[in-house]
């Protein structure tokens, strides 16, 4: 059933601009990442949001669903490249390369760097059990294209070390107030292929393949400019 318009706003106009559900989400967004969740009440969300606290939960259950929401909106977009990735016949190298690029680009171009919320010890509990199946199968689609990268078997030590180094932009942005450059989805996905002891299959064709193969995909992707 869709929700209707929830009780009249503490201010008038909609921060965001696109409405009341996400005028919610950012400001949820803003005060998880800076305050933390545990310090967050729905008062707070509410008056960044320029709402009544009512209409929080007119749209939403509980905070632990905004969170999730938050949470499921920074991994799902490189999920569904990294399902589109594993159909292609192209080599495993470009296609590592290519997943690394697109993901690390996603976290680069989050304005609210919300992939500091992977951290926070509350994503522990059981309801938030859809973010982690889908980061899981995240993290298969990279143990598959680095098994067809290196034509061996790898452990679950390789794999970490493959999504640590693409979510230490999350941590990069987290330590540093000045942009990080733009070239820095490039930068790890270059380093990719380095960690994964290939680094001779690093080439201006791997970079210009990847890029191509991410530009013919549905799903938006930094490579889709290119």
């Amino acid at each position: 059933m869709t929700k209707t318009r929830g009780r009249p706003r503490r201010n008038p106009g909609s921060p965001t601009g696109l409405g009341s559900e996400q005028d919610i989400l950012h400001a949820a967004g803003e005060l998880f990442v800076t305050r933390g969740f545990g310090r967050t009440s729905t008062r707070a969300i509410a008056e960044g949001a320029g709402l009544q606290q009512a209409s929080v939960y007119h749209w939403f259950g509980s905070k632990d669903e905004i969170l999730l929401r938050l949470v499921l909106g920074t991994v799902i977009p490189s999920h569904r490249i990294a399902d589109r990735l594993l159909t292609s016949d192209a080599p495993g190298h470009v296609l590592l390369w290519a997943l690394a690029y697109a993901d690390a680009g996603l976290l680069h171009e989050d304005p609210q760097n919300l992939g500091v919320l992977y951290f926070d010890p509350e994503l522990d509990g059981d309801q938030f059990r859809e973010f982690h199946e889908v980061r899981d199968s995240l993290h298969e689609a990279y143990r598959v294209l680095l098994e067809r990268t290196t034509g061996e078997a790898v452990t679950d030590v390789d794999v970490a070390m493959l999504v640590g180094l693409v979510e230490n932009v999350i941590t990069y942005r987290r330590r540093t107030r000045s942009p990080i450059p733009d070239d820095t989805p490039a930068r790890v996905a270059d380093a990719m292929l380095t960690l994964a002891r290939v680094p001779e299959l690093l080439t201006d064709e791997t970079r210009a393949r990847g890029i191509e193969i991410l530009g013919a995909l549905d799903s938006p992707g930094p490579g889709s400019a290119g």
